[in-house]
This record gives C-alpha cells, sequence and structure tokens, in this order.
C-alpha cells in the first residue's frame, strides 16, 4: 500500500468514526413550552409586571404543549385585549378592581378564542 492511498483510507475511517460519533448524538431539544410563551407574551408587549402575564403565560405555555402555536399567540392577544379593555374602562393598573376586571375580560375573550377553534374543527 502506498503513503497516498494509506493517508487516504486513515482520512475515510476518521471520517466514519465521525460521522457515526455525529449520527448517535442527541438531539438538541427545542426550547421547552414555558421559554417559547415567554417570548411570545413578551412580544405580544406583556411584561412580567403586568396583570395578565400569569394568564398569558399559563394558556400559552398549555397549548402550546398541545402543539398549537397560532393559539397560544390568540391567548397572547387575548390578555393584551384584556389589559387595554380594563385601561378604557378607567379602572387603575395594580388595583383589585383592574385584577377583577382583567379576570373576567380574559375569561370572556378567551371562550371565543375556544368557540372560533371549535368551529373551524369538522365535525366527523
Amino acid at each position: 500500500m502506498t503513503n497516498s492511498r494509506l493517508h487516504a483510507a486513515i482520512a475515510l475511517g476518521g471520517v466514519l468514526i465521525v460521522g457515526a460519533f455525529v449520527a448517535f448524538l442527541p438531539p438538541i431539544p427545542p426550547a421547552s413550552a414555558q421559554s417559547q410563551a415567554l417570548r411570545i407574551c413578551r412580544e405580544q408587549g406583556i411584561s412580567q409586571r403586568s396583570e395578565v402575564h400569569e394568564y398569558c403565560l399559563f394558556h400559552a405555555t398549555r397549548v402550546l404543549e398541545w402543539g398549537e402555536p397560532k393559539l397560544a399567540r390568540s391567548f397572547a392577544r387575548v390578555a393584551v385585549d384584556a389589559h387595554e379593555a380594563c385601561l378604557r374602562y378607567g379602572l387603575q393598573p395594580q388595583t383589585s378592581g383592574f385584577r377583577t376586571c382583567t379576570y373576567r375580560e380574559s375569561y370572556a375573550r378567551g371562550l371565543l378564542v375556544h368557540a372560533d377553534v371549535r368551529a373551524s374543527v369538522p365535525l366527523n
């Protein structure tokens, strides 16, 4: 065997070993549902101090776990809309009345999102 063939065989063997090693590496895990939900809520303008942050995070995380990223964005939008509605009613943030309002508005608007989803699912 000539020197060049020996070097080629060593190089090929090295490539095969590295290829086998890479093939059996565990896949890089996707971002967790909660970290994705945090990002979605933040993209909608919901800070962690907002009254609707927990609502957004809970519902967005849950639907992301179901594999529904569009629905997660819908629930984040529900939280933003509820917050804005309570501000339009003249309620002051950081008060119990405002928290109650955001809870009720989020709940009512969330029901509409669920109704839209159910209406779009074909019946068998």
